[in-house]
């Protein structure tokens, strides 16, 4: 009877006790922002340019390939982000065009196909976003080739299903909508992205001059990334320097006013302009307006 009792506890285990933690393991849900690049065309030390992952329920979504996005997601993969594995880096956003947004472009292509990733890499993006994956694709044929025809493993040929965007919902799936944004940043198209998922409302800025718009629709957001540059840093730079930065960009005193007024749960600083001032000199000029959590972003942090 005890040998009885003891394998019927045991089967009890393997069949219900088991089954029932690994079912909670797999369906745990939740929302996380990875800061993949946080650096601007400057490249400072410790920064790669930019890129964000929004990770929702396991599926990763890619903001931006600025430069150095293969290894920081290598890098987080060894931290424990097992969602960002190359087989499921199936779908990119770009906000716009400058090189520091897109210059990884390449190798965002081809390394994780090369990799593991089967299906096709879901790319949105403005209007010439075909024009430049189908260039870089032809650029890159040689050596796509050499891996499809003569490698040592097969491969199916590199697959895209390219969207150019406008403003709108562009994006819906069981785990997220994503709302396109129209900003304001030179002559470029460009954009922010608002991510509205079970659990959190994440709006990514991308680069750009305060618009209303985005602001409208990021009021009481969980988590809002936003680019920043130093204003006491201007009046040290050229004129030339300080018009353009002020019409393209965001400055720290006036993005601490915008976050008063929309108080999102959490503002993240990324894209950070500051020459010769330090974290902290940003931080500061924020913080004259702006009395909400807050998070001087780095590469490689993990929000939840």
């Amino acid at each position: 009877m005890q040998v009885d009792g003891v394998v019927n506890l045991l089967n009890f285990w393997i069949e219900v006790i088991l089954p029932t933690k690994n079912k909670n393991k797999l369906t745990e849900s939740k929302t996380q922002v990875v800061l993949l690049g946080t650096g601007t065309p400057i490249m400072a030390p410790g920064r790669f340019q930019s890129a964000t992952a929004i990770i929702v329920n396991g599926q990763p979504y890619i903001i931006d390939c600025g430069s150095g996005i293969l290894e920081r997601l290598s890098q987080a993969r060894e931290k424990g982000l097992d969602a960002l594995a190359n087989k499921n880096l199936t779908k990119l956003f770009l906000t716009h065009f400058h090189p520091d947004h897109t210059v990884a472009l390449p190798g965002f292509l081809i390394a994780p196909w090369n990799m593991g990733r089967k299906n096709p890499l879901e790319i949105f993006g403005p209007k010439g976003t075909e024009k430049m994956i189908n260039g870089i694709l032809e650029v890159y044929k040689m050596g796509i080739n050499e891996h499809l025809h003569d490698g040592p493993k097969p491969l199916k040929p590199i697959e895209t299903a390219i969207t150019e965007i406008d403003e709108g919902i562009i994006y819906r799936d069981e785990n997220v909508t994503v709302e396109a944004i129209t900003v304001e940043h030179g002559s470029f198209e460009a954009y922010a992205y608002k991510f509205t998922t079970p659990h959190k409302t994440i709006v990514i800025s991308g680069d750009t001059c305060p618009v209303p718009r985005l602001y409208e629709l990021a009021k009481n957001c969980d988590i809002l990334v936003h680019e920043v540059f130093c204003e006491s840093a201007m009046p040290e730079l050229s004129q030339q320097y300080q018009d353009y930065f002020r019409k393209v960009h965001t400055g720290s005193i006036e993005l601490g006013k915008i976050a008063q007024k929309i108080q999102p749960k959490l503002l993240v600083l990324t894209h950070q302009i500051a020459y010769h001032k330090t974290a902290n000199d940003i931080i500061n000029e924020v913080r004259e307006n702006y009395d909400g959590p807050l998070a001087y972003g780095n590469d490689l942090d993990v929000f939840e």
